[in-house]
């Protein structure tokens, strides 16, 4: 018994004819008579009689219909979500990230993307950079987003950089400066990530080379968590352009020198292909986090 079988029986048993039939799958009257022949000897059943000059179903025809109607729709719907998990329509998507873009940007391209795929389920679990990536080698993430420097391959990443700019608080005295240098920042409180941190290294070799005195008086995890001390006139503070902007709508953005740069990468998986949907969100997500 086979799938073209049914579909012959269910197009006589719904139009009537097979004259009918022939028309809507494209076949000669004869083929759709040499199917249903095939069928009734495969299934040992008797489905058409022909009663003045009309082709009938018989009362096993009725019963039978009843199944192989489920049965192709099973069928169909089977290929109909094949389609839609081909397409990106339908799927799984796991990602894991470090928290500042979990807050906000991601969960805002997420919605984005999601709104043509309504089947589509989604999973994000935040991390700290160095906790993602150890996330990602067990594989239960589609993909990663984590800061860098990570012991990651290289092959397996696409990396984003940005140079990070100086965030005052509104109103500040040096608000209005076109460019801040660690000379004019001398003593100033200052709100960091922490020791250690990339970031915090580079800023500390920038204040020595410039012989000016770098007053911490805050750190922090989360560059969202320095926008919010900086906000509240805890200090001044340097912030990536891009990630965090959503954070940075209540402080002053001015370009800083020497540069500070910071980078983050969307890491792949390393054992597994990657799947299509994750693969068509990150077409989406690009755009995104490029500066």
């Amino acid at each position: 018994m086979r799938l073209r079988q049914l579909e012959c029986f269910r197009a006589i048993m719904i139009h009537g004819t097979m004259t009918r039939a022939a028309e809507l799958l494209g076949m000669s009257q004869p083929g759709i008579s040499t199917m249903i022949a095939a069928l009734e000897q495969d299934i040992g059943l008797t489905l058409f009689v022909r009663r003045g000059g009309r082709l009938q179903p018989t009362p096993e025809a009725k019963l039978f219909y009843i199944e192989a109607a489920k049965a192709l729709e099973s069928v169909e719907n089977t290929k109909r979500i094949a389609n839609e998990i081909g397409s990106g329509q339908r799927g799984y998507l796991a990602i894991a990230a470090y928290a500042s873009i979990s807050i906000s940007l991601l969960p805002r391209v997420l919605s984005v993307f999601a709104e043509d795929r309504p089947d589509l389920q989604m999973k994000i679990i935040s991390r700290n950079s160095q906790n993602v990536r150890e996330l990602m080698s067990t594989q239960q993430f589609d993909i990663a987003i984590a800061e860098l420097p990570l012991d990651y391959p290289t092959s397996h990443m696409e990396v984003f950089s940005y140079t990070c700019q100086c965030m005052l608080p509104i109103g500040h005295t040096l608000a209005s400066k076109s460019i801040l240098t660690p000379s004019d920042l001398d003593g100033v409180p200052f709100v960091t990530l922490f020791r250690g941190d990339p970031i915090y290294q580079q800023l500390a070799t920038a204040f020595s080379e410039h012989g000016a005195h770098w007053n911490v008086t805050a750190e922090t995890e989360f560059f969202s968590t320095a926008c919010e001390l900086v906000a509240a006139g805890c200090g001044v503070g340097i912030v990536d352009p891009v990630v965090s902007r959503p954070f940075t709508e209540n402080v002053v953005l001015v370009p800083f020198e020497p540069n500070i740069e910071y980078q983050i990468a969307i890491l792949l998986p390393t054992r597994e292909e990657l799947s299509q949907v994750a693969a068509e969100f990150i077409e989406v997500l690009r755009p995104h986090l490029q500066a």
